[in-house]
Order: C-alpha cells, then structure tokens, then sequence
C-alpha cells in the first residue's frame, strides 16, 4: 500500500505560491516611498487649490478655511489613509476634561468614519481608513474632509449644549 504525501505536497505548493506573492507587494512598499507618498499627497492637494507643505514629521500639512490639517505619511502602510485634523479644542482643566471625553463619545458614535480624542491636552479628529492603492485617497478625499468637518461639529455641538 502506497503511502501518500499529498499533505507534504499542497504545503509545499502553497508555500511556492505564497511566497513569490509576498516578494512582490514588498517590492511594491519599497517602490512606494516616503517621498514619492509625499509628492502624490503634494500635487494632489496643490491641483485643488490648497498651498500644501512638508512638516518637520515629513506628513503633508495644508490649510482649510483657516483650519490646519495634515496627511500623514505612512510608507510602511501604503493601505492605510489618515487625514488628520489636530489641536482644535484645549482642554482647560479636569472638568473640562470629563465634558470633552463625553462629548468625543457622542461625535464617534454619531460620525461616519471620524474619530474624535485627546492628544495630552488637546482634541484632534481624524479619518483614518484603508484603501486599495495609495493613489485611490483621492477618490475620498473631498468625502473624508466632509466627514472629519462633521465629527468636529458633533464635538463641538455636545460641548456647547
């Protein structure tokens, strides 16, 4: 009677297969760099009329209706698109602080796709979703600053009732 080793046989087939699979998205992050994630997030935003710069953490910071922002640039996750909208609301004291947690708690709950938090003494939003290519951000953009606006007026609507 003939032994079989077809479990042997599909591990090592999978494992050919997956492996070379593997080698290329590498190879796809490491053609994908800082600077090249940086010059796509730049002309995009210059083509839609914003005046974008580099910050000293290398994310792509630029200005709306007088509000800062800033994309951060990730190249170790070409997925994943995080727009960011810091330093909105100080936190002024520990009552303060009670309030502004309750009130993040409502915008999260109320808001698609938009996370409001504390960073140390400060509230930030963001947006922070995955995409297919890196490129494909643009599909979203205008959607995702739609989306973070209305997280930041659900938090700042719950802190002034």
């Amino acid at each position: 009677m003939r032994k079989s080793a077809p479990a042997f046989f599909v591990l090592a087939l999978s494992a050919a297969m997956i492996l070379p699979l593997r080698g290329s998205q590498e190879a796809v992050a490491e053609s994908v760099g800082k600077a090249e994630l940086q010059k796509m997030y730049m002309d995009y935003l210059t083509e839609e009329g914003y005046k974008p710069e580099i910050d000293e953490d290398g994310d792509v910071r630029f200005k709306r209706e007088g509000r800062n922002y800033f994309i951060q640039v990730d190249d170790k996750d070409l997925e994943f698109f995080r727009l960011v909208f810091p330093n909105f609301w100080p936190i002024e004291s520990e009552e303060e602080r009670t309030q502004v947690l309750a009130a993040a708690d409502v915008s999260n709950a109320k808001s698609k796709v938009a996370k409001v938090y504390t960073v140390r003494d400060n509230i930030w939003a963001s947006i922070e979703i995955f995409v297919a290519k890196p490129e494909h951000f643009k599909d979203v953009f205008k959607r995702s600053i739609s989306a973070l606006e209305n997280g930041v007026a659900n938090f700042v609507n719950k802190m002034r009732e």
